[in-house]
């Protein structure tokens, strides 16, 4: 019975492991912004990160057992939130975006739309010497929309990209970590730039 046991232990280990990678909220709080105040009033934002889930193989054959889901939904959420909280006078967040007639009913000036567009990650063991190393590369493509009470005020999109680099660890688990450092750095960028997209707008300022 020992003996089956260790049999199907290194069976499941032959087939390999999923290593979540599930980055934090990171906020972009040096925001480059030509005017010395917030946005100011009220404007509703709605985030949409579904699209920001990948699943990231390794680009060689070692480690090429295993996976690493990469889930950037909720952080994506939470550093737009964080980020924009620093920009604008004042921020509701609502669960789907609301109709432009709808605005002056709710005393908003604008509603913000961001969704992350499109998540792309690799994933490279480097041999060593000793131990093994993990390089990583993630980009990330996000889009702003700016609805004002008469019409659309903005419309952008931009990227940004964040690398790390990692021990593999005894069993290739540093990967996950890895890719999670390299995908807070895109959040922070993608973020910070959507926040300059917005903070510099002249026609959301003057909402017209």
């Amino acid at each position: 019975m020992k003996h089956h046991a260790v049999v199907l232990g290194f069976a499941l280990f032959l087939a390999g492991c999923a290593y979540n990678a599930q980055p934090m909220a990171v906020g972009a709080y040096n925001v480059y912004s030509s005017y010395g105040d917030k946005l100011p009033g009220k404007y509703l934002l709605y985030v949409d990160g579904g699209a920001l889930v990948r699943s990231v193989k390794p680009s060689d054959f070692n480690c090429a057992a295993h996976t690493y889901p990469l889930d950037l939904r909720s952080g994506f959420a939470g550093s737009v939130r964080k980020t924009f909280e620093t920009l604008v006078e004042q921020l509701e967040l609502v669960n789907a975006p609301v109709d432009r007639a709808e605005l002056a009913g709710r005393g908003a000036r604008g509603m913000i739309i961001v969704r992350g567009e499109e998540l792309n990650a690799r994933l490279r063991v480097v041999p060593g010497f000793w131990v093994a190393g993990m390089e990583t590369d993630v980009e990330l493509v996000a889009s702003i929309t700016v609805d004002g009470r008469h019409g659309r005020l903005l419309g952008s999109t931009v990227a940004g990209d964040g690398n790390a680099q990692g021990d593999a660890g005894g069993f290739c688990e540093g990967g996950a970590a890895a890719l999670v450092q390299a995908a807070e750095g895109a959040l922070k960028e993608s973020v910070g730039r959507l926040g300059e997209a917005l903070t510099n707008s002249e026609r959301v300022r003057s909402g017209t």
